[in-house]
């Protein structure tokens, strides 16, 4: 097998690439230091001080270790020579191997005689990244065919041009963290810059279903043996179909929350209709004795007469006061609803609020309460509706939970926990299926703990189970904000296959 690895190898390009490396071989038993000179998926050639014996079984690993060049290989000497006082030797490895190297070390490693630039931008091109590098002055040094900033993209064409004079990005960028001041931020303090989802609207980007493409971008200083800044290393990726996604997925879930609004109240009035219902049938059937009364009554008007009507009346305004009570309650809960804004409310308030509508309900009044709120507890920030929605939504599927007992407790509880805010909510019903998502009733309680990084925890069994709802108060300031998520950051290794 080495063998073949070994005669594969000579069928693809390899790469001049000086990256210091550690041998260990059976024969010395220790590790010794060693730099490529030419490698490849399939096998290397190394310089050292140190010769290695013909056929030896080889084991190579980085030089230096750092974050994700932590590599293994493994292969066997095919060839040794002496060379100017150092000793080349040809390695073939074991298995085909991708290389993890970062660009600045590739810039860094790569021979610089003329003969071997074509093999540098043989690199640059097969990366799905655009990259331009540049000289201190932002002359480009040199870039791929992927980079969408600068026309043209013949990285031949492109060579020499200043990038400050034919990019209108950075030509028409000011002020604060514009374009201009980020190369200059990465120039002077030497520091890695990332701009997530930049938008990009140069013309020969257009998209006929996009007005803009979008970017995630980061900008490398170059530093050189004297510890100057000697260029910048600009690579970017594009993002538009996440960013669109994303979108489609902010919209999503907002129509979610609006859903959610519309259904737990049509839940809450759909219970309610009987105790609407039954007030209203009380005061027809009450105005309808009182007709049957004064139709018979006879004149003079005696006063027991009067005081029987009077009766009805005092009934009819009681029951007319309880539907009353109910429509204020509820035209108060859409008050809040309606706020819209991301603002600061009371965990307490909204729960005494939530409580107050609820026991609007005859099933719920007849549960029994244990409810002990912590004060000075640190307001939420965030829709006023959308907490509440959900803290509702718990609470009626707990009363269905409980529908067929005759003594019925619900124990909730606010405190802090360290850094935590916490709301617990204890029952005695029928245990709630977990997760508690498979309920789609509570299909809210996600997206609550996506937006706001709520943690759900879910105890006990039937008859004594426990909900308990956990945010941290540093992620109470604001509701948490959804970023692009990269598969790596600003110094992340490229994992390349040279060939």
């Amino acid at each position: 097998m080495q063998q073949g690895v070994h005669k594969e190898r000579r069928r693809f390009l390899r790469i001049p690439l000086n990256v210091s490396l550690c041998l260990e071989t059976e024969a010395l038993g220790t590790a010794i230091s060693a730099v490529s000179t030419d490698l490849s998926p399939y096998g290397i050639q190394i310089k050292s001080d140190i010769p290695v014996r013909h056929h030896e079984t080889v084991t190579l690993g980085p030089g230096e270790k750092g974050p994700g060049n932590d590599y293994i290989v493994k292969g066997q000497i095919k060839w040794v020579k002496k060379d100017k006082g150092k000793f080349r030797s040809g390695i073939a490895f074991e298995d085909a191997t991708n290389w993890p190297f970062s660009i600045s070390d590739l810039v860094k490693g790569l021979e610089t005689e003329l003969s071997h630039l074509i093999y540098f931008q043989y690199l640059l091109d097969s990366l799905d990244d655009g990259i331009l590098i540049f000289d201190s002055k932002l002359n480009i040094v040199f870039s791929n065919i992927n980079q969408p900033f600068c026309l043209p993209r013949d990285p031949k064409e492109l060579r020499g041009k200043n990038f400050a004079e034919i990019c209108s990005l950075y030509k028409g960028s000011k002020g604060e963290a514009s374009f201009k001041e980020l190369f200059d931020k990465a120039m002077i303090d030497k520091e890695d810059v990332r701009i997530s989802s930049f938008p990009c609207n140069l013309p020969w980007l257009s998209d006929p279903n996009c007005h803009n493409k979008y970017y995630n971008i980061w900008i490398l200083p170059l530093i050189g043996p004297g510890g100057d800044t000697i260029g910048l290393l600009l690579r970017n990726r594009d993002v538009t179909a996440l960013h669109l996604l994303q979108d489609r997925e902010k919209a999503r879930e907002e129509t979610l929350w609006q859903q959610y609004r519309h259904l737990i109240f049509g839940q809450l009035f759909d219970d309610l209709l009987e105790d609407i219902a039954n007030p209203l049938s009380a005061i027809i059937g009450r105005l309808d004795l009182m007709a049957q009364k004064i139709s018979r009554c006879e004149i003079p008007i005696d006063e027991t007469q009067i005081k029987d009507w009077v009766a009805d009346i005092k009934s009819i305004q009681i029951i007319t006061g309880q539907i009353t009570e109910f429509c204020w309650a509820i035209a108060l809960r859409r008050k809040n609803e309606t706020i819209g804004a991301v603002v600061p409310f009371s965990l307490n308030s909204m729960i005494e609020d939530e409580l107050r509508i609820l026991d609007l309900h005859f099933f719920f009044r007849k549960i029994n309460k244990q409810v002990s709120l912590f004060p000075d507890l640190p307001l939420l920030y965030g829709n006023y509706s959308e907490w509440a929605n959900a803290f509702l939504a718990l609470c009626l599927v707990l009363m269905k939970q409980m529908a067929t007992l005759d003594n019925m407790w619900m124990s909730i509880q606010t405190f802090k926990e360290d850094e935590d805010l916490v709301l617990r909510i204890s029952h005695n019903g029928k245990a709630l299926n977990t997760p508690l998502d498979k309920d789609p009733s509570l299909h809210i309680l996600p997206l609550l703990k996506k937006k706001y990084g709520v943690n759900i925890y879910v105890s006990g069994n039937s008859g004594s189970q426990t909900v308990i709802f956990k945010v941290t108060t540093s992620k109470m300031q604001e509701p948490l904000r959804k970023s692009v998520s990269l598969a790596s950051g600003p110094n992340s290794r490229f994992s390349a296959s040279f060939g």
